[in-house]
């Protein structure tokens, strides 16, 4: 890999440290009222309704969507941050069945390529923070970020040919359409621009929470 390839990987890993601390950051503090500027109510196919929050942070609009699960014998709220409402994402296509793939993973792998802008990596954050084994992770899934492509950094690289045994690869990829969809146990996160990447990535959110 040349120069210019090694340092555009080693400003996305900088990037998705800076974003990480925010989100932790973030989660925390919208824990109680932080910024409430409004309340959306999104009632699902199925019935069920689920509130998300909207947060002003700076010229910034972000939506907490409201969670409560059982931890440790103890209902807990999971305030989940994103960018975009429901019908913000309903256009991005979602593939049946691509919750069961990552949700009854023994361990995920979400990668992509280290060419791409630094933007790519948001859509792997707001993945990797529902369904990782972070204190504000859902689902408790071992969760490894990686790289298409070997760099000078010490991440590993993955690919949908990895996606075997257990272990589910989510690919975020910048192509011609916007979709969520699988290919064996890899799930591909598509988006035709880095926006819409990012809008796929929160449909696959809300898809594993049945919003959508």
């Amino acid at each position: 890999m040349d120069e210019k390839q090694n340092k555009r990987a080693s400003t996305i890993i900088i990037v998705l440290i800076v974003i990480l601390v925010g989100f932790v950051v973030f989660v925390s503090f919208t824990y109680g009222e932080g910024f409430l500027t409004g309340k959306h109510i999104y009632e699902s196919s199925s019935g069920e309704e689920f509130t998300f929050i909207e947060n002003e942070v700076g010229e910034l609009t972000l939506y907490d969507l409201q969670l409560y699960t059982e931890r440790v014998g103890v209902e807990h709220l999971y305030q989940i941050p994103v960018r975009n409402l429901p019908k913000d994402v309903a256009f991005v296509s979602f593939e049946e069945g691509v919750q069961k793939k990552i949700l009854s993973s023994k361990g995920v792998f979400i990668t992509l390529d280290p060419k791409l802008n630094a933007q790519a990596s948001l859509g792997a954050i707001e993945i990797a923070g529902v369904i990782g084994t972070a204190d504000f992770g859902v689902f408790k899934i071992p969760t490894q970020g990686a790289f298409t492509e070997k760099t000078d950094m010490d991440y590993p690289v993955k690919t949908c040919d990895d996606a075997n045994g257990g272990v589910t690869v989510v690919l975020l990829n910048l192509g011609q359409g916007n979709r969520v969809y699988s290919n064996g146990s890899c799930v591909i996160v598509e988006g035709n621009s880095y926006e819409n990447l990012i809008k796929s990535s929160e449909r696959l959110i809300f898809g594993l929470f049945g919003v959508l």
